[in-house]
Formats: C-alpha cells, structure tokens, sequence
C-alpha cells in the first residue's frame, strides 16, 4: 500500500475519531463535532491525493494554449495572404496572378490552420485518455472505498435515529396509555 493510500486512510480514522468522539446531546443521538479540526482534517486528505487529480488542470490549461497558438498562427498566416495579395492587387499588371496566388495561400492558410487544430485535439485527447485512465483506476482504488465506508457510517446512523425514533414513539404511547388509563379511574 503506497504511503499516500496509508495517510489518506489515517487522516480518515481520525475523522472518524473526531466525529464518533464528539459530545453528545441528552435524548437523541447527536454530537457536536468541532468544525474546524474536522475542515483540517478534509483539508489534510485534500493535499495528500495523488498528483493525477493536479494534472488534470494543467492539461485543461495546455489545451487552451494549443488551441490559441493555432488560431494565432491561422491569423498570421491569413494576415500574411492578405498583405500579399493587396500588394499584387495594387499592380494591375498582376493583378490576376495575385489572386490566383492569394487564394492558394488562403488555401493553404485553412489546410494548415486545419493540420495544426487536429494535431492539437488529438494531442489533448490523449492526453485526457490518459488522465481518464488514471482517474478511474485513482476511483477504483480510493473513492469507491471511501463512498462504502461513507455509505455504511450513514446507514449506521440513520439505523441509530430509526431506533430513537421508534423508542420515541413508544414512550408517547405509554403516555397516551397511562393517560387513558387514569381519565378511565
């Protein structure tokens, strides 16, 4: 078991400890629990999952740079087309071969920009296919365990508040019980 799986699962026991350990209110089965060692403790196992889960950020950011550095190079290139184009425009002489030269720059302008943006997604693609891979397998190993573990505390505690409740409602019949009983006297 990796160190971080040992710290993540201690820091999870002494949650535990810090909510099964708090005060008790009299007739129900409610604790204080102090917030601020409970929001420690949650900030604590924050800084101790994996590295996967920061990676995931930079590669959303890697993304978004790719894709402005392509759509920068289009401009560029289209600025460039046009600039080209305008001077030959400018010479009547040319004029047709500027615009047959203009459009295959334009052409190639789109074909490039087109070149650039699918080796981009493909590149953040598998880059999430990776980080999605990671992140199933970091669910598999951690979150499931900890949704289980959260699942039976909850069930041991709604189980505890159904016994009050029940225990509640045969006191009230008691009550009502010996009531009836002493209006019958």
């Amino acid at each position: 078991m990796r160190e971080d799986n040992i710290k993540i699962l201690s820091l999870l026991d002494e949650l535990e400890d810090v909510i099964t350990g708090s005060s008790r209110m009299p007739f129900v089965e409610k604790g204080i629990v102090d917030i601020d060692e409970a929001t420690q403790i949650i900030n604590d196992i924050k800084m101790t999952l994996p590295k996967d889960f920061k990676d995931a950020q930079w590669i959303i950011q890697e993304k978004d740079r790719i894709e402005e550095e392509a759509k920068a190079e289009y401009n560029r290139i289209i600025e460039s087309a046009k600039a080209q184009a305008q001077y030959m425009i400018e010479n009547d002489i040319i004029k047709r071969e500027a615009e047959k030269r203009a459009a295959a720059l334009l052409a190639e302008a789109e074909n490039h920009t087109r070149y650039m943006k699918l080796r981009a997604y493909e590149y953040v693609d598998k880059m999430l296919y990776d980080m999605q891979t990671d992140i199933s397998s970091v669910a598999s190993s951690y979150i499931q365990p900890m949704n289980d573990y959260f699942a039976e505390v909850i069930n041991n505690i709604n189980s505890k508040v159904n016994n009050n409740r029940i225990e509640m409602k045969n006191l009230a019949e008691r009550v009502q019980l010996s009531d009836a009983n002493v209006e019958d006297k």
